[in-house]
């Protein structure tokens, strides 16, 4: 059996990349891989894979000042130019099997399901017009003015794209709750929870006696910084510090981040890039990761701090609450309740030993989450729908 896969990203690079290198690896090991994805070179692979390149016009919007601030468009542009690049290369390639990131596959799906493949459609995040509400919500209550939700033609393609599927597979059972809570049937939405290389990502000896709370991750409206920044605050913790590492992807974030870290000088900000970096170094020197997403189809970060041995905070509205046990490797919270967030945080730091049994449970938490039992979960779906035939 022939299968395409199809993302507008980088294999193995950022959470979105790891994930669909993740399940590029899943896919060759059950069929006849091929890969069509952004960029100009090939990665190192097992299969064939295809860079389509880049969108030039979304790499000039946002070269041009006055364009930044419509992050709406440059995705919109770059999901339109891969899109058509991955349909033109199906036209002269067989596939029995398309498997495409939700907003860049509406044309690909058209495509091969007219040569009679099936599609599956790929969701990285919770159902998009769920997220879209969550985005405004947030860019409303910062006052940012940059068009951070997605463009409406793009939510047009993913419904296409939704009714165009054979099968939606998401990260998470809360991913899967929010299609459910639209109308989809749940045998139409399949789970499949990412893993981590738990060698890579292991626990190393904390040399110091701050209590250091970590968060990992670009700075977007929907991953709710501000929030952990206000809980951080009200917390009030001795001998504390929190760090944020990434960068801000709105001005109205990079302002607020900006006047942040000039306010107070127990909140620092790191840059590290992880597909280089030794990754223990940051989460080593932490106590807590907080993932304080108001809305994450997972966030893969959660599971690489677990397997580095710390307890995890994160949202009921995360993927990532899926292996986060509440009061056993870490803590679910409400999202945006900074009360509740800061409560957490007191409570770790003033039960060090408790803190410590709870990253030990993470770290066994996470060694559960292996690529066998991603394979197995892959393979079974594959025998569930038919596939072999």
């Amino acid at each position: 059996m022939k299968v395409t896969l199809t993302c507008n990203t980088q294999l193995g690079i950022g959470g979105q990349g790891v994930c669909l290198a993740n399940a590029a690896t899943g896919l060759s090991k059950l069929a006849d891989l091929t890969v069509l994805c952004s960029g100009t070179q090939k990665p190192p692979s097992n299969f064939p894979v295809y860079p389509l390149g880049y969108s030039q016009w979304s790499k000039r919007l946002l070269a041009t000042p006055l364009l930044r601030r419509r992050n709406d468009l440059a995705v919109l542009l770059s999901d339109l130019y891969f899109d058509r690049q991955v349909s033109k290369q199906l036209k002269s390639q067989e596939c029995d099997l398309i498997m495409g990131v939700a907003g860049q596959s509406h044309l690909g799906f058209k495509t091969a399901k007219a040569q009679g493949a099936k599609a599956w459609l790929y969701c990285l995040n919770n159902y998009l017009p769920f997220m879209q509400e969550q985005i405004q919500q947030e860019l409303d209550f910062l006052a940012d003015s940059t068009v951070a939700t997605m463009n409406p033609m793009m939510l047009q393609r993913f419904l296409g794209e939704c009714e165009q599927s054979d099968l939606i597979i998401v990260l998470s059972e809360v991913a899967k709750q929010s299609f459910i809570r639209a109308g989809f049937a749940p045998e139409k939405i399949a789970v499949i929870t990412p893993f981590v290389d738990t060698k890579r990502f292991h626990p190393t000896p904390k040399t110091d006696h701050i209590f250091r709370v970590l968060y990992v991750g670009t700075i977007e409206p929907r991953k709710g910084l501000h929030y952990l920044v206000n809980a951080f605050l009200e917390a009030k913790i001795p001998n504390s510090e929190l760090l944020i590492v990434g960068g801000a992807s709105t001005r109205g974030l990079r302002i607020f981040v900006e006047k942040t870290l000039s306010q107070h000088k127990n909140i620092k900000q790191e840059f590290w890039d992880f597909s280089q970096a030794d990754p223990t170094q940051v989460f080593g020197k932490s106590s807590v990761l907080v993932l304080p997403s108001v809305e994450d189809g997972f966030g893969l970060v959660a599971l690489e701090a677990m397997a580095c041995g710390l307890p995890v905070i994160t949202t009921s509205q995360c993927g990532a609450a899926d292996v986060v046990d509440d009061g056993v490797n870490g803590f679910v919270v409400p999202p945006r309740d900074v009360q509740t967030m800061a409560d957490k945080l007191v409570f770790l730091a003033e039960n060090p030993e408790k803190t410590r049994e709870m990253g030990k449970a993470a770290r066994i938490r996470a060694e559960q989450q292996t690529p066998e039992v991603y394979q197995q979960t892959l393979s079974q779906i594959f025998s569930q729908k038919d596939m072999w035939n």
